[in-house]
């Protein structure tokens, strides 16, 4: 299963990062087998993040498909602290802070916010760690992809933004 979500995501988050619509849909899709996956791997962080990717993904895919910046966009990261704590209460704390972090970035995403693709950056070289640690070769290597997605979102978004006539 894990050889037919991997590129499935992988294909989801491309298609996102260039804004196009249908990458939300499959994105859901693969969320949702990652939720067994990620459940019998004994990652009960990871499964509830995939669930709750899978009800944002639907979120994001109702409204328009461009990324745009908004006042202070970091403040969000706060609240990814009472979360992480909470969560490192019932996990292991790399799941719990990753799953904390990852929650807070994807409503980021969902809202759409141009500067959430540099956080992903960072959350997905951890996640990868984290998957490397439970021997998952092939979604530890996605989210190592995933980071370069990730990195080439900003750049496409950050270089939108500059075409705007807005800074950088």
């Amino acid at each position: 299963m894990e050889w037919i979500l991997a590129p499935a995501s992988l294909l989801g988050l491309l298609a996102l990062s260039q804004g196009r619509r249908w990458g939300w849909l499959l994105a859901t899709a693969a969320s949702l087998g990652y939720v067994e996956f990620c459940w019998q791997r004994g990652l009960a962080g990871q499964a509830l993040l995939n669930g709750v990717y899978a009800i944002t993904q639907l979120w994001g895919w109702q409204d328009q498909p461009a990324f745009r910046s908004r006042r202070h966009p970091y403040a969000w990261l706060l609240a990814a602290l009472p979360l992480g704590f909470w969560r490192q209460t019932l996990l292991i704390p790399a799941d719990a802070w990753l799953t904390a972090l990852a929650l807070t970035a994807q409503v980021m995403t969902s809202l759409k916010i141009r500067e959430v693709w540099r956080i992903w950056v960072v959350i997905d070289v951890a996640t990868a760690a984290l998957y490397s640690f439970h021997q998952a070769w092939p979604t530890a290597i996605l989210y190592c992809v995933l980071a370069g997605v990730a990195e080439a979102a900003h750049r496409t978004w950050i270089q939108d933004r500059s075409e705007e006539g807005g800074p950088a």
